[in-house]
Parts: C-alpha cells; structure tokens; sequence
C-alpha cells in the first residue's frame, strides 16, 4: 500500500488520486481513441520524459494497428516552468498524410503543446490531436487550444507521479500526489 503522505526534495506531498481511478481514466480515453481511430492507423507522439507511464498504460489498452514516435521538450525547473521551451529530441518519423495523436502526461499554459504543434504541422499530417492525461484547463494560456482527449481535469496544484515529477523524483509512484502548501 502506497504512503498517504511523502517527500521529495524537502517537499511534502499528499496523496490526491489513487491508482485505480488513474486507471479508470486512462481506459475511458482508450475506448474513445479506439472509436475514433479503429480504421486510421494512426500515429502517436509521445512527449517525453512525463508521458511515457501514460502512453504506456494507454496504448497497452489500444486494440488496433499503430506506430509509436517519441520527442523529448523541456519547458521547466523546479516548481515552475521557465517559459521557454526547447525540443531535445525531434520526431523523427515520417509522419506526412498520417493522423496523429500527440501524447502528453499533463497540460496546463499549452505553450508545450503549441510548441509541438507548430513543429508538427511542418511536417504535413492528415490530422492533429492532443491527448493528456492530466488538464489544468484554470492555467491555459494559449486561446484555441484544444485538448481532445483528457483522462482527469485536475486543480491548480502542483502534482507527482504517475510520470510526473519533481526535479526528476517522483515519476514512478503508482498514484499522484499533491504538494502540500507549507
């Protein structure tokens, strides 16, 4: 059984969402990709380094032919994010005429996603879709983005596990956590 309450770098977090209902979230997303996608053989981004629990446990639950890309962006330090996105590593695939579902552990300002967008739709595809895990729909910033497929709405806090993390602790806890305001 998972601790209720753990620390990571002198932050104290507190279980928020157990896994099962993580679980739950992520096969609701699964049946609605599955409907939408079943006949496309679609490709599916997955941003790294958070999303890749996430992708893992979702595309495990799809049931249909498709590829697998990754890309690696880097957007934040500590608690806050820096504002300035880079990509470290580019998608690599072909994916010209192909739909895509880009993967993502969470969405919040959607200047990441945006981000990606923009790079990816230099490469010509059929379609474009986000699908996170987690969504801070009180903290988007950028007007228009859409996030298609969303397994938890979330509140504004800051959250680990399941693939997110905390300077690089955390991504492997089963549930999420939220930090404990001091």
């Amino acid at each position: 059984m998972a601790a209720e309450r753990i620390t990571i770098h002198g932050k104290t977090f507190e279980k928020t969402i157990p896994e099962a209902e993580i679980l739950r979230a992520v096969e609701t997303v699964a049946e609605r990709i599955t409907a939408d996608y079943k006949e496309k053989n679609p490709v599916f981004v997955v941003v790294l380094s958070g999303a890749f629990v996430f992708a893992s446990d979702l595309l495990r639950m799809i049931k249909f032919p498709c590829q697998i890309a990754f890309t690696k962006l880097k957007s934040y330090a500590g608690l806050e994010s820096t504002g300035k996105i880079i990509e470290q590593l580019p998608v690599s695939e072909d994916i010209s005429g192909r739909h895509v579902v880009i993967i993502e552990d969470i969405v919040e300002t959607g200047y990441s996603m945006q981000f990606l967008k923009e790079v990816l739709t230099d490469k010509h595809p059929a379609s474009m879709e986000i699908c996170a895990f987690s969504f801070k729909p009180d903290k988007l910033r950028v007007k228009g983005l859409e996030v298609k497929y969303v397994g938890m709405h979330l509140p504004d806090a800051f959250i680990v596990g399941y693939g997110l993390d905390y300077n690089h602790q955390g991504r492997q806890l089963r549930d999420i956590y939220s930090l404990v305001k001091d």
